[in-house]
């Protein structure tokens, strides 16, 4: 059985809480951490927990209060986490998204982080 790890539940209801999840969200990333993402069109993963929040924060509107991210598959191998999500928000054209997260954690922080999207 794969057992969510706690500090990805909390990055997940963070990530939900929209921009008022920001602080959670800057107290979950190693002072190191990377994160590599496909919404900004950067090509490189961004370094640092201050560059990490301010992508989320770059990405982060009013309208994703209403934002419900469903988690599905979670798969743990040491300290590497994969979790399949799909997000439902007025925030994202067509009113959803669905993708994965790798996250590797150390001493319970997130060092990195890749999201994926899935293509139609």
């Amino acid at each position: 059985m794969n057992t969510m790890p706690l500090e990805i539940t909390n990055f997940f209801l963070a990530m939900q809480a929209g921009p008022h999840g920001l602080d959670k969200l800057a107290t979950m990333f190693a002072q190191d951490a990377t994160y590599d993402e496909p919404f900004s069109g950067q090509d490189a993963p961004h370094k640092g927990r201050e560059a990490i929040i301010a992508a989320f924060d770059g990405s982060r509107t009013e309208a994703f209060d209403d934002s419900v991210i469903n988690l599905g598959a979670v798969e743990v191998s040491g300290e590497t986490v994969t979790v399949r999500w799909t997000c439902y928000s007025q925030a994202i054209p067509g009113g959803s998204g669905s993708g994965s997260n790798v996250f590797h954690l150390k001493d319970g922080l997130i060092t990195s982080l890749v999201t994926t999207l899935d293509m139609p």
